[in-house]
């Protein structure tokens, strides 16, 4: 038994070891997949996806990470099989804590573009952007100015 817990401690201890941004896969770091997974979970919180939504998301990430649209596309399809895969916001929100202020502010922006991208705020999408902002310790007076940036109301 001690033999178990000793192995099962091993393991996340080599999964802490490694840096988090290391391992690229379809050219982004794990951080970077975190916010583009957070991105698609949005379009799917309201159970509706639509084109609008994925395209942004892909826009995104070839605007902010400068990917070909083919490397681009991967990326997304990757991220949101790991958005539909996910239990929590916390796997994605505890490697993006990492972040300047400023980048976390930033990614809240783009949280709320993408919630607004089929032009309809849903509550789900808005209790799930509250969420997101507590986990990054995104402070309220600016949760709410960058909705109104976005949303206009």
């Amino acid at each position: 038994m001690f033999q178990l817990f000793k192995t099962l401690l091993d393991k996340v201890n080599d999964g802490l070891a490694a840096p988090a941004n290391s391992k690229m896969q379809h050219g982004l770091n794990q951080t970077e997949l975190a916010c583009v997974s957070l991105m698609l979970m949005m379009a799917h919180a309201d159970f509706a996806s639509s084109d609008a939504e994925l395209a942004l998301a892909t826009n995104y990430v070839q605007r902010e990470f400068g990917l070909s649209e083919a490397d681009a596309k991967a990326a997304v399809a990757l991220a949101d099989q790991r958005a539909s895969d996910a239990t929590s916001l916390h796997q994605f929100t505890v490697q993006l804590k990492q972040l300047s202020y400023d980048a976390r502010l930033a990614l809240l922006t783009n949280l709320w573009q993408q919630a607004y991208a089929d032009g309809v705020l849903d509550p789900n999408e808005e209790a799930m952007l509250r969420k997101i902002a507590d986990l990054l310790f995104i402070r309220h007076s600016d949760y709410i100015q960058t909705k109104l940036a976005v949303c206009g109301s």
